[in-house]
């Protein structure tokens, strides 16, 4: 004798595009690595700039001070 069944016995799991949880965890380490990148190149890009430097890195507790320009007395206009 022959148990057919009546629907299909298979879970849908939720999704977005191509990417699922599965997914997504598989991907962690490399999402990881290029956001840390992208990081370290917007930090090395601004760097330069004064409004970087007084909102963001003035205020880096350690290295902060590296950013800190004291000009001699004998050197400002005033």
């Amino acid at each position: 004798m022959v148990a057919y069944v009546s629907k299909l016995a298979a879970k849908t799991t939720p999704f977005f595009g191509r990417l699922n949880l599965s997914n997504l965890i598989a991907y962690t380490p490399n999402l990881m690595l290029w956001s840390g990148a992208s990081w370290a190149g917007l930090f090395v890009f601004t760097e330069g700039w004064p409004l970087f430097q007084n909102t963001f890195y003035k205020k880096i507790p350690l290295a902060g001070s590296h950013w800190v320009k004291e000009v001699a007395p004998e050197d400002s206009p005033q």
